[in-house]
Protein backbone atom coordinates (compact mmCIF):
# COMPACT_ATOMS: atom_id res chain seq x y z
CA UNK A 1 0.00 0.00 0.00
CA UNK A 2 1.35 3.27 -1.29
CA UNK A 3 1.96 5.96 1.72
CA UNK A 4 -0.02 8.52 2.70
CA UNK A 5 0.89 11.98 1.34
CA UNK A 6 -0.82 14.69 3.70
CA UNK A 7 -0.87 18.29 3.30
CA UNK A 8 -2.10 21.14 5.22
CA UNK A 9 -2.50 24.96 5.24
CA UNK A 10 -0.92 27.23 7.90
CA UNK A 11 -0.42 31.14 7.47
CA UNK A 12 -0.40 31.16 4.07
CA UNK A 13 1.67 28.15 3.20
CA UNK A 14 0.95 24.85 2.25
CA UNK A 15 2.52 22.44 4.87
CA UNK A 16 3.59 18.61 3.74
CA UNK A 17 3.53 16.09 2.77
CA UNK A 18 3.59 14.52 5.76
CA UNK A 19 2.45 11.08 7.10
CA UNK A 20 -0.78 10.70 8.97
CA UNK A 21 0.40 10.27 12.38
CA UNK A 22 2.57 13.33 11.99
CA UNK A 23 -0.35 15.48 9.77
CA UNK A 24 -2.03 14.86 13.53
CA UNK A 25 0.63 16.12 15.59
CA UNK A 26 0.78 19.41 13.70
CA UNK A 27 -2.89 19.51 13.52
CA UNK A 28 -2.83 19.70 16.75
CA UNK A 29 -0.60 22.57 17.28
CA UNK A 30 -2.68 24.97 16.00
CA UNK A 31 -5.56 26.82 17.61
CA UNK A 32 -8.77 24.91 16.19
CA UNK A 33 -6.96 21.21 14.35
CA UNK A 34 -10.29 20.86 13.43
CA UNK A 35 -10.99 23.53 11.11
CA UNK A 36 -7.83 23.65 9.19
CA UNK A 37 -8.01 22.53 5.45
CA UNK A 38 -6.28 19.44 4.51
CA UNK A 39 -5.55 17.45 1.35
CA UNK A 40 -4.20 14.26 0.17
CA UNK A 41 -4.49 12.58 -3.20
CA UNK A 42 -8.10 11.11 -3.44
CA UNK A 43 -9.76 14.08 -2.08
CA UNK A 44 -11.50 16.01 -4.49
CA UNK A 45 -10.43 19.70 -2.99
CA UNK A 46 -9.15 20.75 0.25
CA UNK A 47 -11.37 19.76 3.23
CA UNK A 48 -11.58 20.96 6.79
CA UNK A 49 -10.24 18.41 8.92
CA UNK A 50 -13.46 17.53 10.84
CA UNK A 51 -15.23 16.54 7.72
CA UNK A 52 -12.08 13.48 6.89
CA UNK A 53 -13.26 10.93 9.45
CA UNK A 54 -10.09 9.05 9.65
CA UNK A 55 -8.25 12.33 10.68
CA UNK A 56 -11.44 14.12 12.58
CA UNK A 57 -11.16 10.37 14.83
CA UNK A 58 -8.00 11.04 15.92
CA UNK A 59 -8.47 14.84 16.54
CA UNK A 60 -11.65 14.65 18.31
CA UNK A 61 -10.17 13.60 21.73
CA UNK A 62 -8.01 16.09 21.94
CA UNK A 63 -9.33 19.28 20.17
CA UNK A 64 -10.50 22.20 21.75
CA UNK A 65 -13.69 23.38 21.12
CA UNK A 66 -14.69 24.73 17.20
CA UNK A 67 -13.59 28.26 16.35
CA UNK A 68 -16.53 30.29 15.18
CA UNK A 69 -17.68 30.28 11.54
CA UNK A 70 -16.32 33.76 10.89
CA UNK A 71 -13.10 32.84 12.11
CA UNK A 72 -12.74 30.03 9.96
CA UNK A 73 -14.25 32.61 6.74
CA UNK A 74 -10.92 34.03 7.50
CA UNK A 75 -8.52 31.20 6.42
CA UNK A 76 -5.94 32.15 4.06
CA UNK A 77 -5.65 30.85 0.11
CA UNK A 78 -3.02 28.52 -0.31
CA UNK A 79 -1.20 27.94 -3.34
CA UNK A 80 0.42 24.71 -4.32
CA UNK A 81 3.00 26.90 -6.11
CA UNK A 82 4.31 28.95 -3.28
CA UNK A 83 8.04 29.43 -3.48
CA UNK A 84 10.20 27.31 -1.10
CA UNK A 85 6.83 24.83 -0.28
CA UNK A 86 6.62 21.07 -1.86
CA UNK A 87 5.86 20.92 -5.31
CA UNK A 88 3.33 17.90 -5.27
CA UNK A 89 -0.03 18.39 -7.08
CA UNK A 90 -2.80 19.79 -5.00
CA UNK A 91 -5.40 22.19 -5.58
CA UNK A 92 -6.02 25.79 -5.38
CA UNK A 93 -7.12 26.76 -1.80
CA UNK A 94 -10.44 28.22 -2.13
CA UNK A 95 -11.55 30.58 0.93
CA UNK A 96 -15.19 31.31 1.42
CA UNK A 97 -16.02 35.18 -0.18
CA UNK A 98 -13.41 34.46 -2.91
CA UNK A 99 -16.25 34.38 -5.21
CA UNK A 100 -17.73 37.83 -3.85
CA UNK A 101 -14.17 39.80 -4.20
CA UNK A 102 -13.95 37.96 -7.90
CA UNK A 103 -16.98 40.00 -8.75
CA UNK A 104 -16.16 43.24 -6.87
CA UNK A 105 -12.99 43.58 -8.83
CA UNK A 106 -14.41 43.32 -11.78
CA UNK A 107 -16.95 45.95 -11.29
CA UNK A 108 -14.41 49.12 -11.77
CA UNK A 109 -13.81 47.81 -15.12
CA UNK A 110 -17.32 47.69 -16.28
CA UNK A 111 -17.93 51.36 -15.39
CA UNK A 112 -14.54 52.36 -17.23
CA UNK A 113 -16.19 50.81 -19.88
CA UNK A 114 -19.03 52.81 -19.89
CA UNK A 115 -17.87 55.92 -18.92
CA UNK A 116 -15.32 55.98 -21.97
CA UNK A 117 -18.58 54.92 -24.79
CA UNK A 118 -20.26 57.84 -23.03
CA UNK A 119 -17.74 59.91 -23.28
CA UNK A 120 -17.36 59.03 -27.04
CA UNK A 121 -21.04 59.24 -27.71
CA UNK A 122 -20.27 63.41 -26.14
CA UNK A 123 -17.05 64.00 -28.66
CA UNK A 124 -19.54 61.92 -31.67
CA UNK A 125 -22.56 64.87 -30.54
CA UNK A 126 -20.35 67.85 -30.44
CA UNK A 127 -18.56 67.10 -33.66
CA UNK A 128 -22.00 66.58 -35.47
CA UNK A 129 -23.44 70.15 -33.97
CA UNK A 130 -20.43 71.85 -34.58
CA UNK A 131 -19.40 70.43 -38.34
CA UNK A 132 -19.84 73.15 -41.26
CA UNK A 133 -23.14 72.08 -42.94
CA UNK A 134 -22.92 74.80 -45.84
CA UNK A 135 -20.27 76.42 -47.73
CA UNK A 136 -20.92 79.71 -45.68
CA UNK A 137 -17.58 80.47 -45.06
CA UNK A 138 -16.58 80.66 -48.66
CA UNK A 139 -14.90 83.52 -50.22
CA UNK A 140 -15.96 85.83 -52.72
CA UNK A 141 -16.12 85.57 -56.17
CA UNK A 142 -14.82 88.30 -58.63
CA UNK A 143 -17.35 90.28 -60.22
CA UNK A 144 -17.74 90.69 -63.96
CA UNK A 145 -15.36 93.37 -64.71
CA UNK A 146 -16.49 96.36 -67.39
CA UNK A 147 -14.48 96.90 -70.65
CA UNK A 148 -11.82 99.58 -71.02
CA UNK A 149 -13.17 103.25 -71.74
CA UNK A 150 -17.14 102.17 -71.76
CA UNK A 151 -18.79 104.55 -69.67
CA UNK A 152 -21.99 103.09 -68.27
CA UNK A 153 -21.58 99.78 -68.54
CA UNK A 154 -23.64 97.66 -67.20
CA UNK A 155 -21.77 94.43 -65.19
CA UNK A 156 -23.63 92.00 -64.05
CA UNK A 157 -22.86 91.05 -60.07
CA UNK A 158 -21.38 87.58 -58.31
CA UNK A 159 -23.76 84.68 -58.07
CA UNK A 160 -25.45 84.97 -55.29
CA UNK A 161 -24.01 83.80 -52.25
CA UNK A 162 -20.44 85.13 -53.49
CA UNK A 163 -20.74 88.55 -52.24
CA UNK A 164 -18.80 88.50 -49.03
CA UNK A 165 -19.47 87.41 -45.87
CA UNK A 166 -20.50 90.88 -44.24
CA UNK A 167 -23.79 90.27 -42.69
CA UNK A 168 -26.02 93.10 -44.17
CA UNK A 169 -29.02 93.25 -47.12
CA UNK A 170 -31.81 95.76 -48.57
CA UNK A 171 -34.63 95.82 -50.54
CA UNK A 172 -36.78 99.09 -52.67
CA UNK A 173 -38.71 101.14 -50.29
CA UNK A 174 -39.26 102.69 -46.81
CA UNK A 175 -39.81 100.98 -43.81
CA UNK A 176 -43.05 99.96 -42.23
CA UNK A 177 -44.79 97.62 -45.12
CA UNK A 178 -47.04 95.07 -42.83
CA UNK A 179 -44.78 91.83 -42.75
CA UNK A 180 -41.62 93.22 -41.66
CA UNK A 181 -40.34 93.85 -38.65
CA UNK A 182 -39.69 97.36 -37.50
CA UNK A 183 -35.74 97.30 -36.83
CA UNK A 184 -33.32 97.64 -39.17
CA UNK A 185 -30.30 94.75 -38.92
CA UNK A 186 -27.91 92.98 -40.82
CA UNK A 187 -28.75 90.33 -42.79
CA UNK A 188 -27.19 87.34 -42.29
CA UNK A 189 -25.02 85.43 -45.11
CA UNK A 190 -27.62 83.11 -46.00
CA UNK A 191 -30.18 86.07 -47.18
CA UNK A 192 -27.02 87.82 -48.27
CA UNK A 193 -26.26 85.10 -51.03
CA UNK A 194 -30.01 85.55 -52.20
CA UNK A 195 -29.01 89.08 -53.82
CA UNK A 196 -27.87 89.30 -57.25
CA UNK A 197 -27.74 92.56 -59.83
CA UNK A 198 -26.75 94.80 -62.21
CA UNK A 199 -24.55 97.80 -62.09
CA UNK A 200 -23.26 100.18 -63.70
CA UNK A 201 -20.30 103.02 -63.71
CA UNK A 202 -21.14 106.33 -65.15
CA UNK A 203 -19.04 109.33 -64.33
CA UNK A 204 -18.46 109.48 -60.67
CA UNK A 205 -21.70 107.37 -60.08
CA UNK A 206 -22.13 103.84 -59.34
CA UNK A 207 -25.57 102.50 -59.85
CA UNK A 208 -26.38 98.95 -59.14
CA UNK A 209 -30.07 97.55 -60.05
CA UNK A 210 -30.81 94.80 -57.10
CA UNK A 211 -32.77 91.94 -57.55
CA UNK A 212 -33.92 90.52 -53.79
CA UNK A 213 -34.19 86.95 -53.53
CA UNK A 214 -34.62 87.28 -49.76
CA UNK A 215 -38.11 87.88 -47.82
CA UNK A 216 -36.31 90.70 -46.15
CA UNK A 217 -36.40 94.52 -47.19
CA UNK A 218 -33.14 95.98 -48.06
CA UNK A 219 -32.70 99.59 -47.58
CA UNK A 220 -28.95 99.83 -48.90
CA UNK A 221 -26.17 97.47 -49.80
CA UNK A 222 -22.12 97.99 -49.44
CA UNK A 223 -20.43 97.49 -52.26
CA UNK A 224 -16.95 97.10 -53.01
CA UNK A 225 -15.03 98.08 -56.49
CA UNK A 226 -11.61 97.11 -57.34
CA UNK A 227 -9.64 99.24 -60.23
CA UNK A 228 -7.23 97.35 -62.81
CA UNK A 229 -4.04 98.89 -62.36
CA UNK A 230 -1.39 97.43 -64.75
CA UNK A 231 -2.32 93.69 -64.87
CA UNK A 232 -4.26 93.41 -61.77
CA UNK A 233 -7.14 94.69 -59.89
CA UNK A 234 -7.09 96.73 -56.61
CA UNK A 235 -9.95 96.72 -54.28
CA UNK A 236 -10.61 100.11 -52.57
CA UNK A 237 -9.82 100.22 -49.17
CA UNK A 238 -13.41 100.39 -48.08
CA UNK A 239 -16.75 99.49 -49.46
CA UNK A 240 -19.15 101.91 -50.97
CA UNK A 241 -22.94 102.45 -49.14
CA UNK A 242 -25.42 102.53 -52.04
CA UNK A 243 -28.58 103.76 -51.37
CA UNK A 244 -32.19 103.18 -52.99
CA UNK A 245 -33.16 105.46 -55.98
CA UNK A 246 -37.04 105.12 -54.71
CA UNK A 247 -39.00 104.00 -57.86
CA UNK A 248 -36.64 104.44 -60.38
CA UNK A 249 -37.65 102.44 -63.81
CA UNK A 250 -35.61 99.81 -65.11
CA UNK A 251 -34.20 99.92 -68.68
CA UNK A 252 -34.69 97.45 -71.04
CA UNK A 253 -30.64 96.46 -71.02
CA UNK A 254 -31.07 96.57 -67.08
CA UNK A 255 -33.86 94.08 -67.60
CA UNK A 256 -32.46 91.42 -69.96
CA UNK A 257 -28.68 91.04 -67.40
CA UNK A 258 -31.51 90.17 -64.87
CA UNK A 259 -32.92 87.81 -67.08
CA UNK A 260 -29.34 86.21 -66.75
CA UNK A 261 -28.45 87.23 -63.52
CA UNK A 262 -31.77 86.30 -62.00
CA UNK A 263 -33.72 83.54 -63.88
CA UNK A 264 -35.98 82.83 -61.15
CA UNK A 265 -37.41 86.66 -60.83
CA UNK A 266 -40.59 86.33 -62.25
CA UNK A 267 -41.54 83.40 -59.92
CA UNK A 268 -44.25 83.34 -57.71
CA UNK A 269 -44.00 83.72 -54.49
CA UNK A 270 -40.88 86.45 -54.65
CA UNK A 271 -40.83 89.57 -52.77
CA UNK A 272 -43.23 92.28 -54.69
CA UNK A 273 -40.38 94.60 -53.88
CA UNK A 274 -37.59 92.48 -55.04
CA UNK A 275 -36.29 94.50 -57.81
CA UNK A 276 -35.16 98.52 -57.51
CA UNK A 277 -32.09 100.70 -58.35
CA UNK A 278 -29.17 101.30 -55.75
CA UNK A 279 -26.63 104.02 -56.20
CA UNK A 280 -23.86 106.25 -54.65
CA UNK A 281 -20.73 108.79 -56.11
CA UNK A 282 -17.73 106.14 -56.29
CA UNK A 283 -15.07 108.47 -57.82
CA UNK A 284 -14.63 108.56 -61.92
CA UNK A 285 -14.82 105.59 -63.52
CA UNK A 286 -11.62 103.73 -64.31
CA UNK A 287 -11.19 101.81 -67.55
CA UNK A 288 -12.08 98.86 -66.19
CA UNK A 289 -13.66 97.86 -62.87
CA UNK A 290 -15.10 94.36 -61.21
CA UNK A 291 -17.41 95.07 -58.08
CA UNK A 292 -19.26 93.32 -55.08
CA UNK A 293 -21.66 93.22 -52.60
CA UNK A 294 -20.33 92.60 -49.47
CA UNK A 295 -23.11 93.14 -47.12
CA UNK A 296 -26.62 94.80 -46.68
CA UNK A 297 -28.76 96.22 -44.37
CA UNK A 298 -32.54 95.74 -44.02
CA UNK A 299 -36.05 94.47 -42.64
CA UNK A 300 -36.22 91.09 -41.91
CA UNK A 301 -39.77 89.38 -41.99
CA UNK A 302 -41.90 88.79 -38.69
CA UNK A 303 -42.25 85.73 -37.28
CA UNK A 304 -45.25 84.34 -38.85
CA UNK A 305 -45.78 86.73 -41.64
Amino acid sequence: MARERWFYAKDMRRMGPLPRRQLVQSLLGLPDPRAVLIWRHGLPAWTAARAVPEIDSQLAPFARAEAPAAERALLPTVSPGTPGVHSAPAPRLRVPGDEGRAVRAQQPSVALYFGALGVLLLVVVVGWLVWPRSNDNAGPAPAAVGGPNQRGTLVASPRAGEASSTETAQGAGGPGVAGWSDQEVDLPPAELRLLKGVGGWSGSKLTVTLYNGSAWRITEILVRTSRLRGDEFVDAETPHRLLPLGGAPTDAGTAELLKKVAPERKKPGVNPLDTGPFEATVGAQPEAYRWRIEGARGYPPRAGS
